[in-house]
């Protein structure tokens, strides 16, 4: 019987795996941003607008990614508040 291929979630969300790292810390850690194209200062992050405008498109599905319950609060929440603010939430 041939071997069912599983699709990686975490990759399938239009970007969502290269910003994740920036989502959690401000700081693209991997440099997979870089990577994937997005410009980065000499620390790994990110411009303030680029990092608004990604979280308010990808920020729902961030959120609902398993986190382990001891880490703080994701630092893209505590920047930009939650990614539904600004208007409703979808669904």
């Amino acid at each position: 019987m041939p071997v069912r291929h599983r699709k990686n979630k975490k990759r399938s969300t239009n970007g969502l795996a290269e910003w994740e790292s920036v989502f959690s810390t401000g700081y693209d850690l991997l440099w997979e941003l870089q990577m994937s194209g997005v410009e980065v200062d000499q620390y790994g992050r990110p411009s303030l607008e680029e990092a608004a405008a990604a979280w308010q498109r990808l920020g729902e599905a961030f959120m609902e990614l398993p986190r382990h319950p001891d880490l703080d609060e994701p630092w893209a929440l505590e920047t930009f508040g939650a990614p539904w603010a600004k208007g409703k939430r979808r669904r």
